[in-house]
């Protein structure tokens, strides 16, 4: 007795196969999804996506999304649910007639969605408006009853309609034709049936839209959110709709087709092309620069700056967002001055980004902020990037931003609300707890490694934010707390990265309340290269303890000045001050 069958383990390593991809391969998309919402564990959220039509399929994928927390779990849910989506399509070509000969073209709508998938706007309750319909023509297929079927398809048509939007119409368009094939109803009965799918299908937007939802028609209409952007229009989900339909139709013709001796030429064949073409179409779909960005992004999110240099040690970051994330991390470690410049550089837009209207750079620039101690400043963005997703969902990374300012600013009342939306929620349930008992003791806040230094160092003085005088509102709040080294050292990486050595001549005395052991390597290149510049007396020292070492490669790097990209100095400031535009 087989418990297997060898198509079943087909299903299985495409299933395998989907996961590997994303938990290994495409995991950062995962856990970007899953910071731009906020899924909560109560009614009023869950009546919320009820209200509409398809919005349970977006409930359920929110739900599912949530779990990518851990990339390697929402790995698994989508190559579940994949696999499921091959296999009700396998099912659905098998009870319309298809030889299992075609079984490999049954993977075809699954491969599809792998690839939208790739792109981070498409949302995981599209997945669930295919598996939902899928299913639905499922049990079609299972009942024998003429009147049982008919029945089935008009009564479901309402319920489907609200649980999974406009993908209702994949339903009656399969029974519709499925009902021509076997000619066992009446033409008579079929126009009788076509017309009243043809009603119902205008009625329930139009009545939708009338007594219940203030959405455009259109969107009333399609339903679910497949897309971020609302405005969107889903084409390409809809290709793999009527895929469902047209696939088992067309297995079913061509099963009738073929000759039994070229079975396995055909097979072989399909196979071919199969993975040739997914190969091809997802390595096409998949965007790993973005994905480098979100690791990053990740990482610096979660505190992990060690991984952060990491990344660059492996391949050195060309984004500017995977630049400012870089930047963070060595200076969170202690090393932005002394190994900035053995990584490239993209001028000051790497250090601190300018604001945009947008939900993504705000959120990353916010981290540099909120790290440095401009509390206020975090807050915005954090606040600006939520408000900017264009699905209007809440941000569960922009919420617990919000909280924590708010805490470290000592606006209790303000941060148990956003803190009280996190106790709903599964992952972020225990943090807000312990926030919310850590806000009860003033001791135990300033005792905290994070929110009690961020309170010491954050500006005290309200000051209009100028994106232009950056260097200026660093120096402020440097001088607030001239402990707080990397305000300092993100004064200094301006001046140097602006290519402003007048102003790092000015502000470099500063630094001696920290006490560094010794001048940094880049500090060192930067005094070094300006005194040689400045000074015409040659009899004079250097005031500054600049090491013999860097003294002697500054010397080597001048001989080699004539050259277009001198080797051995791409590490140095001096390459960056003469090279990097």
């Amino acid at each position: 007795m087989k418990i297997f069958s060898v198509n079943t383990l087909l299903s299985l390593g495409f299933g395998l196969i989907v996961f590997v991809f994303f938990a290994f391969f495409y995991r950062f998309h995962l856990n970007y999804q899953e910071q731009y919402q906020l899924f909560l564990f109560s009614a009023d959220y869950f009546l919320k996506f009820m209200e509409k039509p398809g919005g349970f399929s977006d409930y359920v994928g929110n739900f599912f999304t949530q779990f990518s927390f851990y990339s390697w779990v929402g790995a698994s849910i989508i190559a579940v649910s994949l696999t499921l989506l091959q296999r009700a399509v396998w099912l659905i070509s098998r009870k319309s007639g298809a030889n299992s000969l075609f079984y490999p073209i049954t993977f075809i709508p699954s491969l599809l969605y792998w690839g939208l998938l790739c792109d981070e706007n498409y949302l995981f309750g599209g997945v669930m408006v295919m598996l939902l319909v899928a299913v639905s023509v499922c049990i079609y297929t299972l009942i024998d009853s003429i009147p049982a079927r008919i029945s089935f398809v008009v009564l479901s048509i309402p319920v489907l309609y609200w649980l999974a939007g406009g993908a209702f119409l994949v339903l009656p368009i399969f029974a519709f034709v499925s009902e021509i094939l076997k000619r066992q109803v009446k033409w008579t009965y079929l126009a009788i049936f076509a017309l009243v799918v043809a009603i119902l299908s205008v009625a329930l937007p139009v009545i939708s839209k009338t007594y219940f939802l203030q959405y455009p028609l259109r969107q009333v209409w399609i339903g679910a959110n497949f897309f971020r952007f609302p405005v969107n229009l889903p084409f390409n989900v809809g290709v793999i709709a009527l895929l469902i339909i047209f696939i088992p139709f067309t297995l079913r013709f061509l099963s009738g087709q073929v000759k039994t001796q070229k079975t396995t030429i055909l097979l072989g064949l399909q196979w071919l092309v199969l993975l040739s073409g997914g190969v091809f179409f997802i390595s096409s779909a998949a965007d790993m620069a973005k994905e480098e960005v979100m690791a990053y992004d990740f990482n610096v999110r979660m505190r992990k700056w060690s991984r952060v240099i990491a990344l660059a040690d492996k391949k050195s970051p060309a984004s500017p967002l995977s630049v400012t994330c870089l930047n963070l991390a060595l200076a969170k470690e202690g090393l932005l001055a002394e190994r900035m410049f053995s990584y490239y550089q993209n001028g000051v837009g790497g250090l601190l980004p300018d604001f945009t209207r947008d939900y993504t750079i705000p959120m990353i620039t916010g981290e540099v902020y909120y790290h440095l101690g401009f509390v206020n400043t975090a807050q915005r963005y954090a606040f600006e990037a939520m408000e900017a997703l264009p699905d209007y969902q809440k941000s569960v990374r922009a919420v617990m931003r919000l909280a924590e300012t708010n805490l470290i600013n000592g606006n209790y009342a303000v941060a148990e609300k956003y803190l009280s939306l996190l106790q709903k929620t599964f992952y972020y349930r225990a943090w807000a707890n312990n926030a919310l008992q850590t806000m009860k003791d003033e001791n135990l806040i300033a005792q905290h490694p994070e929110w009690g230094w961020l309170r010491q160092c954050r500006s005290k003085e309200d000051f209009l934010f100028s994106e232009g005088e950056k260097d200026m509102m660093l120096g402020v709040l440097f001088r607030q707390n001239q402990e707080n080294r990397l305000a300092y050292e993100y004064l200094m990486a301006y001046t140097l990265l602006n290519k402003d050595l007048k102003h790092f001549l000015q502000y470099f005395p500063l630094g001696e309340s920290l006490n560094y052991r010794a001048i940094p390597k880049s500090y060192q290149e930067a005094l070094i290269y300006v005194w040689v510049n400045t000074n015409n007396d040659p009899t004079k020292d250097i005031p500054y303890p600049v090491s013999n070492a860097t003294k002697q490669r500054l010397q080597a790097f001048q001989r080699s000045a004539g050259a277009t990209q001198p080797n051995g100095f791409s590490d140095s400031y001096w390459h960056y001050f003469y090279f990097r535009k």
